[in-house]
């Protein structure tokens, strides 16, 4: 019986690990992109915040986009509030990295709102988040 509690006790700690991922296991630090579009919904989760936004194409047709960033705690330290900060129908550019997949899924680094120009970070940069020496690309 012991035995039983013991190993469950184990694989209930281990269970968080199941669900959280490396940058490199989704996003493709080789896929840099940079999209504007309108924010339409915003999930404030953890271990990561999630929103999404629809970007129009050249013929007008939009194509709604999931970006993953910092988790909730951090995103206060570096400068956002939850209810002022972005909110469905605000405009933004994010730069971050495109998933692996190909898919409209992306690991965002920047965002940069319309209403007043601020650019803030949403995540940390390609690769193992701690900046590296050297960036794959430089943000504009």
């Amino acid at each position: 019986m012991r035995l039983i509690i013991v190993v469950c006790c184990l694989l209930a700690a281990a269970a968080p690990l199941f669900g959280h991922h490396s940058f490199g296991a989704e996003y493709d630090g080789n896929k840099p992109i940079t999209l504007t579009g309108v924010v339409t919904s915003i999930q404030w989760t953890n271990p990561h915040f999630y929103f999404f936004i629809d970007v129009k194409d050249q013929n007008g047709k939009a194509a709604n986009w999931k970006f993953e960033g910092y988790p909730p705690v951090v995103l206060n330290r570096v400068g956002w509030k939850r209810t002022e900060t972005m909110l469905p129908g605000d405009t933004v550019t994010v730069f971050g990295w495109q998933a692996r997949d190909g898919s409209n899924w992306a690991h965002s680094r920047f965002v940069t709102f319309a209403k007043n120009g601020k650019k803030l970070e949403s995540g940390p940069p390609a690769g193992n988040g701690d900046g590296g020496n050297t960036p794959p690309v430089v943000p504009q």
